[in-house]
């Protein structure tokens, strides 16, 4: 069914005794494509990345300096990011952002190093994957600053619909995650149900944020099926035509790297 999981975190402890297994699944189960975020700031995530990235060709991956580590930034993480993104499928720079909501390094640094990771991106022509909470006007207006041309996805949107129509007609892309099946998401519903298939894409954010009927419990890449099911009823139309478009612009995007 060419699923694609957009964004998904492989390298996390939860999934060492059966990264690979997963991979596995996913597809045996008909994926296209998934793509795992790597941490600098983590002993052994890069490690675990290319585990999985050298296990299945069709592993991609992402990375970048996450404002919640902001307060931490240092020569050195830069230095394995920009190791990381040698490798021919480290195809974007992300997540990089600004969160306002759990404010776990200072406004000034998120920013900073936002900055940082924007030029990054603008230099090695890479495109930029966004966590955004309760920040998405000033992302916006810092992306506009530094003038960055390139592709810009914002992974699991949670933000409102009047920021969400903003992105759309910046010509940038939204995710969505399981969050989308979740009581109380209608706002995130409408969302979904309003962005253009050619502007967006399905992920797991694994492993957090399963989806409903699995809330709660350890997420993984292959619950994405039950993201793409939930859009494409949102949208009335098959899954299938919703994971054709998004490959096609997953191809758009990323086929250069």
């Amino acid at each position: 069914m060419n699923y694609i999981d957009f964004h998904c975190h492989l390298d996390y402890r939860e999934f060492d005794a059966n990264r690979k297994q997963i991979v596995d699944e996913c597809f045996a189960a008909g994926f296209k494509r998934m793509v795992t975020v790597a941490d600098p700031y983590e002993d052994g995530s890069i490690e675990r990345t290319l585990e999985a990235m050298d296990y299945h060709e069709h592993v991609a991956c992402m990375i970048a300096a996450h404002p919640h580590n902001a307060d931490s930034y240092a020569p050195a993480i830069e230095a394995r990011i920009l190791t990381l993104m040698q490798h021919p499928r480290a195809i974007g720079i992300g997540e990089a952002g600004l969160d306002f909501h759990y404010n776990l390094s200072s406004p000034e640094n998120q920013e900073r190093v936002f900055r940082r990771q924007i030029a990054i991106a603008r230099e090695m022509k890479l495109p930029l994957t966004i966590h955004s909470r309760e920040a998405e006007p000033l992302v916006l207006k810092i992306i506009e600053e530094e003038k960055f041309d390139g592709h810009v996805i914002f992974h699991c949107y949670t933000g409102n619909i009047a920021d969400a129509g903003e992105i759309l007609k910046r010509g940038y892309r939204i995710s969505i995650s399981g969050i989308v099946t979740f009581k109380k998401s209608d706002f995130l519903r409408e969302i979904a149900t309003m962005i253009p298939i050619e502007s967006i894409f399905t992920e797991t954010d694994s492993p957090y944020l399963s989806p409903v009927p699995f809330r709660g419990k350890t997420n993984t890449p292959l619950r994405v099926r039950i993201v793409a099911d939930t859009v494409a009823q949102l949208k009335g139309i098959q899954v299938s035509e919703l994971n054709d478009a998004m490959n096609r612009s997953f191809e758009a995007i990323f086929a250069k790297r």
